[in-house]
């Protein structure tokens, strides 16, 4: 009887190992069938192909600031959520969100072949600027569902009459802060440090959005901030906010001519 037993045991083992392979494969299958998104601006448009730039912050930069998005019969053009789309339509400068499957061929520029869709988004931009300095504010759009991920950066670019300008400021000389009218989702704060950055005339720089906060153990919500700030993703529970992207340097040694630029929106997250 005992060994009658054992052998049931034995078969129900290898048939649940079996069943578990099984469906680890499906899971493959179906995430490689979903494919990975990224943003990127359109540098270039060859007709079956195009060369993208991605957006800051991407785990596809770190592969390349150049990648070549294949072409095939098989891609999906969109528009936003519904509307067609065609090669042709696809502009320089315009903004998309590739879906793709399968490894980043290494050379320059990349090469991504299996590319499963592309869609057109539109962007709000926001800018601020005086006689020095512009900055952009860039995000995909101002009204999300709720933990869906947002996504937003900004850019500075000096202006003025010179090759380059110096500046001084704490550690980050350029700031955001998120703010629902009780809590600050992004706090803005910089390390009280004395730093330099030379900026040259013509040049864009890139400031990725990055969490900027803290908070107290016995903060009744203190479970949910410690979530929030462990992960590098933006996603925001239900409410309306009031995001702020601004400069915080200045323009001698000595903190007394302040550079106060900032682009402020909202958004509603529902």
């Amino acid at each position: 009887m005992k060994k009658y037993l054992w052998v049931f045991l034995c078969s129900l083992l290898i048939l649940t190992l079996i069943t578990g392979c099984a469906g680890s494969e499906r899971n493959e299958d179906q995430e490689n069938k979903d494919g990975v998104t990224f943003m990127a601006e359109v540098l270039e448009n060859n007709g079956t192909s195009l060369l993208v730039e991605p957006q800051p912050g991407s785990k596809e930069l770190s592969s390349a600031d150049k990648i070549v998005i294949h072409i095939s019969e098989e891609t999906i053009l969109k528009a936003g959520d519904s509307g067609t789309l065609a090669v042709e339509d696809i502009e320089i400068g315009q903004r998309v969100e590739i879906a793709y499957s399968g490894a980043i061929a290494e050379s320059y520029p990349a090469q991504i072949n299996s590319t499963y869709s592309i869609t057109l988004v539109e962007q709000q931009v926001f800018v601020a600027e005086n006689e020095n300095f512009r900055i952009m504010t860039y995000i995909d759009k101002l009204d999300f569902k709720e933990n869906e991920e947002i996504k937003l950066y900004s850019t500075i670019e000096y202006i003025g009459t010179e090759d380059a300008i110096t500046i001084w400021s704490g550690d980050p000389y350029f700031n955001y802060t998120i703010f629902d009218g009780t809590d600050y989702y992004s706090q803005g704060i910089a390390l009280s440090i004395l730093k330099t950055t030379e900026l040259k005339k013509g040049e864009v720089y890139t400031l990725p959005f990055v969490k900027n906060g803290g908070f107290s153990q016995d903060d009744p919500k203190a479970k949910f901030w410690e979530q929030y700030f462990s992960e590098k993703e933006l996603r925001l529970p239900k409410g309306n906010y009031t995001f702020r992207a601004y400069t915080d340097f200045h323009l001698d040694p000595d903190l007394k001519e302040s550079v106060n630029l900032e682009t402020e929106f909202q958004i509603t997250v529902n």
